[in-house]
């Protein structure tokens, strides 16, 4: 989620190492519209957390079982099902 935030000051950057040729990486950002490009990222944030959120495939009433060894062997985690509540 960090990389969705970050990603248009490095895009920015990008943009401005590939068109003006910038290698000074205190000129490339000297003039950038840094509140403009972290509020889109802010925006991209909250999008990627609203389709995680979204796209959840277990129900409610599910609970996460953690990880554990049984007789030598890697269990992984898991979400269980309450079966008296259908």
């Amino acid at each position: 989620d960090v990389l969705l935030i970050v990603s248009p000051l490095l895009l920015f950057g990008l943009w401005r190492f590939v068109v003006h040729g910038e290698r000074d990486h205190r000129r490339m950002f000297s003039d950038a519209p840094v509140l403009f490009l972290l509020l889109i990222g802010g925006l991209l944030g909250m999008g990627g957390l609203y389709f995680l959120a979204s796209h959840e495939e277990e129900r409610p009433d599910a609970h996460y079982v953690p990880p554990r060894v049984v007789d030598g062997h890697i269990v992984p985690g898991h979400f269980e099902h309450d079966r008296e509540k259908h």
